[in-house]
């Protein structure tokens, strides 16, 4: 068996995130497509909108985000997917070009990117403040033996998240905002 589901994430022998993005893209196009009546109705304010949006979709979208490797497709393909349903729910079709900064302007929509991140850095903070003996927090600190295989070296979830702290921290010198760790 090459892959599985395990509480609602798919989880394959290459320890990668695109079976499960794509899992939860297709998830929340069922979420979406499911309150249809909501989108097109003229009933509702595009702020209350935006909130269903919020409550219901992202969340299917985004479950288990803190586990993924960042990457930029892995990226693209969720901010497609949110741009396309931000651009169906305020009626923005194909003749009618506008960016997409102009469409995150409007409803006020952050970078998927920068969503994960947060979420992600929220649940590492949570997790380090865990007891020693915790296993989520013993699975942070695992490090496999043995040798790895030839090729250029596999972009882990641990090495993203340590890339990550090093841009934070370059960017607080750069601000002047964190003091010099030696």
């Amino acid at each position: 068996m090459t892959q599985f589901a395990y509480l609602g994430s798919i989880i394959d022998n290459t320890g990668g995130t695109e079976a499960d993005t794509t899992a939860r893209i297709r998830k929340a196009q069922i979420a979406f497509s499911a309150l249809n009546k909501i989108w097109h109705s003229t009933a509702y304010s595009t702020q209350t909108t935006l909130r269903i949006f919020y409550s219901k979709v992202k969340p299917v979208l985004l479950y288990g985000c803190e586990t993924w490797k960042n990457s930029k497709s892995i990226t693209a393909k969720l901010q497609a997917f949110i741009n396309k349903c931000l651009r169906k729910m305020l009626s923005i079709f194909w003749p009618d070009q506008i960016t997409n900064k102009e469409l995150w302007k409007r409803t006020k929509q952050p970078r998927i990117d920068l969503q994960i991140r947060k979420r992600k850095w929220g649940w590492l903070s949570h997790t380090l403040r865990k007891p020693p003996n915790f296993i989520a927090r013993q699975a942070l600190e695992w490090n496999p033996q043995g040798k790895e295989a030839r090729g250029r070296p596999r972009n882990t979830w641990r090495k993203t998240v340590l890339e990550e702290a090093k841009g934070v921290i370059r960017l607080g010198r750069r601000l002047k905002l964190m003091p010099r760790i030696e």
